[in-house]
């Protein structure tokens, strides 16, 4: 029976002096705010404010990139129909959400938010300190091993110092780090004192997970085998590992069909009742009649030839995808959504 949720909303922003990403801030768990930051030794940084739910019981975490974050998820269906994974996923169980998408991501980047401690970003600070106030231009210490990536933004700390990564775009390996609370400057030197620890996965210990991991770096299976453990280890009692899917009108025999079915095939094996078959969600469960002409209902799904034809090479109906055949649409994230709901409510979690 799904539980009620009388959560508060918790928000972690930056100081007054910052400029807030407004394009950067979607979804639950990355709303906007609108202060600025500019200091004597850097341009005026964007960083945003991070808005969660405050769960007061069982709560579920999302973790993975574009997927997760919800892309395109308006795209297809009705205005005014909210298919975004939280909504769905707090109207089937309810429960409260917490959105850790980020787009873009790899799966070493995951392992950072998620807080796995190997893969934890060590920030070089200039003059081994962290400045009393603002904005400074920080580099990953050479001891990190998750890679840089352009897209990179989340709340954390240093040491007990809150405060905003985020990658600068124009600046291969460079990071921003902003202060949310002014202070004394600190002595942190690269390594264990400059380790930023991620408020994402402190915020979520008491919640169950679901994590996908590595769609934006899926020709590394080996690599996605030892990421995706990593993540799950974190919690192994309380995780669910979540399959891919490939981009939209893929060839029977295409390389990126064979990197999703790699992936999925272990993980089914590996993690048994803690796998969420996307694929088979996606493509067979779709055609049932309860959610054809249930969430799917007014939706053009397995209605054309091309439906078909995807199908019969393997892979997902075109017509759940996005119009970048790379994303779902609104339309594909309610099937997500009904996929999530079920193996939670099996498992008793909500």
């Amino acid at each position: 029976m799904p539980h009620s949720s009388n959560a508060t909303e918790t928000t972690f922003s930056p100081s007054r002096r910052s400029l807030m990403f407004g394009a950067l801030a979607t979804g639950v768990g990355m709303a906007a705010a609108t202060t600025t930051v500019a200091t004597a030794t850097e341009a005026a940084v964007e960083t945003p404010s991070f808005k969660y739910p405050s769960p007061r019981g069982f709560s579920l975490a999302l973790w993975g990139s574009s997927t997760i974050e919800n892309a395109h998820v308006t795209q297809g269906v009705p205005a005014g129909l909210d298919a975004k994974l939280e909504t769905s996923l707090k109207t089937l169980l309810g429960i409260d959400i917490f959105n850790f998408g980020r787009g873009g991501e790899t799966s070493s980047n995951i392992l950072a938010r998620r807080g796995v401690g190997d893969a934890r970003y060590r920030l070089a600070f200039p003059d081994n300190k962290i400045p009393a106030s603002g904005t400074v231009k920080v580099t990953l210490d050479s001891s990190t091993t998750s890679t840089w990536n352009q897209n990179t933004i989340f709340p954390g700390y240093v040491q007990d110092i809150p405060g905003t990564l985020t990658a600068i775009k124009e600046s291969e390996g460079a990071y921003y780090f902003t202060r949310s609370v002014d202070g004394e400057e600190r002595y942190a030197p690269a390594g264990a004192a400059s380790e930023f620890y991620s408020r994402q996965e402190m915020m979520s210990r008491a919640s169950n997970h679901i994590i996908q991991i590595g769609r934006n770096n899926l020709n590394q299976l080996d690599q996605l085998k030892k990421d995706t453990k990593a993540a799950f280890d974190m919690a192994p009692k309380t995780t669910l590992v979540m399959g891919h899917f490939p981009a939209g009108k893929q060839a029977k025999d295409s390389e990126n069909l064979k990197q999703v079915s790699a992936y999925n095939a272990w993980a089914a094996e590996t993690y048994g009742d803690r796998f969420l078959d996307t694929m088979d969600w996606l493509r067979e469960k779709s055609q049932e009649s309860w959610l054809r002409y249930g969430d799917l209902q007014g939706s053009d799904v397995w209605n054309s030839p091309d439906d078909r034809k995807d199908y019969e090479d393997g892979n997902v109906p075109r017509s759940l995808y996005a119009d970048d055949f790379f994303h779902l649409n609104g339309w594909g994230y309610l099937v997500l959504a009904q996929m999530m709901a079920a193996r939670v409510s099996y498992l008793g979690w909500a």
